[in-house]
């Protein structure tokens, strides 16, 4: 499927997800750097699988129509798709256990299998299995009539056993305890031995009498593309419960498995899945659990250091907060400049007399978030807080319904989204009673309120106290909370009604003035880009002579580089440290430039299922910083790739010559230098302040 005007979509993102398993197979990088990537890899698959591979397997078993703009049906990019992915997939297997293992255990971290274990090492085996496996795990007969299907659970690890006699048996890894057992060997390097392996090799004590003849381990993966039907649920909060508890059993898509083929192939065929969906790998099951090994203390020398957040360029901690919105906007970078303003918004919004309310929307957010309990705080002493949680964010569903119910306790008002629509744009709007009469102070983001995702992905967000802004932020909240139509904003434009009209809008002034003979061009920074009409209209755009630099970390269904087409197209996608997150657009306008940022990426879903801001920069320092901003990514020779013509993708080096170019480190230093001179200059006033008064 290399051809045609667009990109498969399934298979553009399996495109990135190689690029970040790209980024483990560097030998350039720290080892944990190296193990974190292959495991962020082996996660993004499991949502994957659960999403869009059972999508397509569904698609494909109703009827196998055509559903996608390049014509392809579902049966055929599933065949391509599973194929790219087993080979993804293996080549994580082989550098886990031919590199990376090989690799710790030279630097001192030893994963132990069984045939290496000494006598340290099976006495803590022993002691495991005797005094937490056995009392915890359970051997289960697979009996004729018992459903295997309704015994294995989501991402769970099971081993199996073939028994004399022809018996079949299965042993879930208890999930509640710890796989990774730490032992220091004799020589002082640190030993790890995985749970299963403890269960595997005392499995006979589960069958006393009776003999094992083969085993294997599996872990198999459901759909979990499940929502509630919102005309027909009242109850919305159960229902999102009922479909939690659904996803648990639901149809399987993926087995992996490692040990016996033969057994391992009975299972998979009791599961009636196809050998397609099976992947059989001989390195350890779940790499995505190895995430945790990353930060085990002793081994910083195997990772990059992570830069310190520094102080935002606009606003100090000493800087009173509301007086500085409303002398001038603050722009926020992360994680270069620290998140603790947002934080400080909420947390000093909650102490404060003078304010009246506190309205936000939480779609994704951490487990011991200061945010949620300084709104918590705030409703008890009385303020009036509006929260919208959106509880239909996939896979954060159960969290984000506990913290409804801490809210709804203390007090504030809890909405749970809109009815088909998903509430995912980033909106905190506070309001004061001043001296001067009520005053409204917003923050706008293109990430989520996550106090601990803010240390790892980038994004932009901007603090400010206009009027434009706040009047309309206030219709924003009206709109959600209540039933409001299209709200009439003046400023800010909103999914799922006006960013894809004013988009469109963007793009075709931009070709307009390019077939007047003006200067013409847009540079775009988003997550993915997959809509059909926001792609032929950049493809039109492009045609008339519009400059489009476009940076897509993940996936693109727009193919640059076509002569007649997309000549005038370059696209690049950034895989580092750093999860590239922000959504931020430049339109040249003639010179006049225009610079925004958002919460949306230009997909159909989010331009038109689901409610989103976008927010125009009216500070020219500001517009100024984030072009900059837009425009350095397309120096990065070292983490940067770019997508051909052919819907390959490139890595980019550096040139003969040519130095190398790092756009996260350099934002890092750049940021670190700006924070560095700043505090130098006040010191220095400081001191000139301090200076004893000149006596006659």
């Amino acid at each position: 499927m290399k051809d045609g005007k667009y990109i498969q979509r399934e298979l553009s993102w399996n495109a990135f997800n190689e690029r970040v398993m790209n980024e483990g197979l560097r030998e350039d990088l720290g080892l944990l750097d190296r193990l974190k990537f292959l495991a962020i890899t082996a996660s993004n698959y499991d949502e994957f699988y659960m999403v869009r591979v059972a999508r397509l397997m569904r698609d494909a078993a109703a009827g196998d129509a055509v559903y996608t703009p390049g014509g392809e049906r579902p049966s055929e990019v599933l065949k391509e798709l599973l194929n790219d992915i087993r080979r993804v997939t293996e080549r994580i297997d082989r550098t886990m256990i031919r590199d990376i293992i090989p690799s710790l255990v030279e630097k001192g971290l030893v994963l132990l299998p069984p045939d290496q274990w000494g006598r340290d090492e099976n006495i803590k085996a022993d002691r495991v299995f005797e005094h937490e496996l056995f009392p915890t795990s359970t051997p289960i007969a697979l009996t004729e009539g018992r459903d295997l299907d309704e015994l294995v659970a989501q991402t769970r690890i099971y081993a199996a056993f073939s028994l004399d006699g022809g018996d079949l048996a299965i042993v879930r890894v208890p999930k509640i305890l710890n796989r990774f057992r730490k032992l220091r060997m004799e020589d002082g390097r640190l030993g790890i031995i995985l749970l299963e392996d403890i269960l595997l090799s005392r499995a006979e004590r589960y069958f006393p009498g009776r003999t094992i003849e083969s085993s294997c381990l599996f872990r198999v993966t459901r759909d979990a593309d499940m929502t509630v039907d919102e005309e027909r649920d009242e109850d919305f909060i159960a229902a999102m419960k009922e479909v939690l508890e659904s996803r648990k059993r639901s149809f399987p898509v993926r087995i992996m498995s490692k040990g016996d083929a033969v057994l391992a192939d009975k299972i998979r065929e009791t599961l009636e899945l196809p050998k397609a969906n099976h992947i059989r790998i001989e390195g350890p099951l779940d790499v995505k659990a190895f995430f945790a090994l990353t930060t085990l203390p002793g081994f910083d020398a195997l990772k990059s250091p992570v830069p310190t957040p520094k102080p935002a360029e606009d606003l100090t901690d000493e800087d009173d907060l509301w007086e500085t919105l409303k002398d001038r906007d603050v722009l926020l970078h992360h994680p270069y400049e620290s998140y603790s303003p947002v934080i400080r918004m909420v947390e000093e919004a909650a102490e404060d007399p003078a304010v009246m309310a506190v309205k936000m929307t939480l779609y994704r957010t951490s487990g011991d978030s200061p945010i949620v309990k300084a709104l918590i705080r705030a409703a008890e002493r009385g303020i009036q807080v509006t929260v919208l949680v959106e509880l239909k964010a996939r896979f954060d569903e159960g969290a984000n319904i506990a913290w409804a119910s801490r809210l709804e306790k203390a007090g504030a008002i809890v909405i749970f989204g809109l009815a088909i629509l998903k509430v995912h744009a980033k909106a905190l709007m506070v309001v004061r009673r001043e001296d001067e009469g009520i005053r409204r102070y917003v923050h706008l983001g293109t990430g989520n309120y996550n106090d601990s995702t803010a240390k790892l992905y980038t994004d932009m967000g901007l603090m400010t106290s206009r009027e434009k802004y706040t009047r309309d932020v206030a219709l924003f909240f009206n709109a959600v909370t209540g039933y409001s139509s299209e709200p009439h904003l003046k400023a800010l434009f909103m999914a799922p009604f006006g960013i894809r009209r004013e988009t469109l809008r963007l793009i075709a002034r931009e070709a307009e003035r390019a077939r007047g003979g003006e200067e013409a061009g847009i540079i775009a920074k988003m997550n993915s880009l997959v809509d059909p009409e926001i792609i032929d209209a950049l493809y039109e755009a492009s045609s008339a002579g519009v400059r489009i630099d476009l940076n897509v970390r993940g996936i693109c269904c727009l193919r640059p580089g076509v002569k007649g087409l997309s000549e005038n197209i370059r696209v690049i996608s950034v895989i580092d440290g750093f999860l590239e997150h922000t959504r931020a657009f430049v339109y040249n306008n003639g010179g006049n430039r225009e610079v925004y940022l958002s919460s949306a990426d230009w997909m159909t879903r989010n331009l038109d299922r689901r409610v989103e801001l976008l927010f125009p920069i009216a500070d020219p320092g500001h517009k100024r910083r984030i072009t900059r901003s837009l425009d350095a990514y397309f120096r990065d020779n070292t983490r940067a790739w770019e997508l051909l013509a052919d819907g390959t993708w490139e890595m980019k080096k550096p040139a003969k010559g040519e130095k190398p170019f790092r756009i996260q480190e350099y934002f890092a230093n750049s940021i670190a230098a700006l924070a560095a001179d700043r505090e130098r200059t006040e010191t220095s006033a400081l001191k000139v302040r301090r200076k004893p008064p000149e006596t006659d």
